[in-house]
């Protein structure tokens, strides 16, 4: 099968590159170079361009799928779909789980209601990442109909993870000492290696699957994942402080706190229904695989702590932790 990604050189779309390859698949990855392809991309067709502005550089080429693990904007995606509609015959969406128009409400299947896009002028993905999301689906199901393939990822974790929001734990709990987290009333977490996702998605293009699925992973307890990251320490020591004493010291939930939401408004995500992909061939590896393996590939990154992009601060962690021992003294 010749495979086209749009993106994959840096988390998701290069695991996906290495799962097609591993699969005797032809892979021809489509991106700006701002990220060097891996040198274990052997055999990868590199086209350098912007999706915005060099879409012929595609034209008189074909493959048998296209996988899209970076569209954000409606309009963008619709002009790639539109131009690859002659000479693919299936596109994959790499969407999520954030579509949904109510975050609270809990065990959502794919056909609950997606958020509406207001402006589909805007370019600003934060507030409005869900409904851009969603607003990308359709343009992709207008285009390409039953050759259209959505999946809706929940929090993607694993080796090569630059956003920091799961890979802080592993490397933190390595680092051993005392570490802050929070006293959740909710400890229910869900995330999924971006290893088992590729390797799916790759078995979903083979067989030429199509409709919309939902891959959001196990759900796990917050504190038996913490547990698991300082198993290797033994002077890791966990304080757990409530969630009221984080707020009020101004500890941004998601990012600052990662995997912390204190609010009911999202906590639903957590309990999304991805039934549907595991009776099509979904599974998962043990989560103390995924927390060893972002470990190690953390810490050959070597970052300096103010470089890390999730994540408490060291100095800022042990401030809150003289803040707590001073409150309950």
């Amino acid at each position: 099968m010749k495979v086209l990604i749009i993106g994959g050189t840096r988390f998701l779309g290069r695991h996906l590159a290495e799962s097609f390859l591993r699969n005797n698949h032809e892979v021809t990855l489509f991106h700006r170079g701002k990220t060097a392809a891996p040198g274990l991309l052997q055999g990868v067709e590199e086209i350098i361009g912007d999706r915005e502005q060099d879409l012929s550089l595609l034209e008189n080429k074909s493959w048998d799928a296209v996988v899209d693990t970076c569209g954000y904007f409606p309009k963008q995606v619709r002009k790639s779909a539109e131009a690859l509609q002659k000479n693919v015959s299936s596109y994959l969406f790499v969407s999520s789980v954030s579509v949904y128009e109510d975050q609270s409400v809990r065990y959502l299947t794919e056909e609950a209601k997606t958020a509406v896009l207001k402006d589909p002028d805007t370019t600003e993905i934060g507030e409005f990442y869900g409904a851009l999301k969603a607003a990308c689906e359709k343009e992709v199901q207008k285009v390409f109909g039953e050759q259209a393939l959505i999946i809706r990822p929940g929090l993607i974790v694993g080796p090569h993870d630059y956003t920091d929001r799961f890979t802080y734990w592993p490397h933190r709990g390595a680092k051993g000492g005392e570490i802050i987290v929070p006293e959740m009333k909710d400890p229910t977490i869900r995330f999924i290696d971006a290893r088992d996702l590729a390797d799916w998605i790759v078995r979903m293009a083979e067989n030429k699957e199509n409709g919309v699925y939902q891959a959001v992973g196990r759900s796990y307890n917050f504190n038996d994942f913490v547990q698991k990251c300082v198993a290797n320490q033994n002077d890791a020591a966990i304080v757990a402080v409530p969630e009221a004493f984080l707020i009020e010291e101004n500890v941004g939930e998601w990012v600052e706190m990662p995997l912390w939401i204190a609010s009911e408004e999202y906590r639903g995500l957590d309990y999304a229904d991805d039934s549907k992909a595991i009776n099509k061939g979904l599974v998962f590896r043990s989560i103390e695989e995924t927390i060893q393996d972002t470990a190690s590939w953390s810490q050959s990154r070597d970052l300096e702590s103010n470089q890390w992009k999730a994540g408490l601060h060291p100095d800022k962690e042990a401030a809150l932790l003289q803040k707590w021992k001073q409150k309950v003294k």
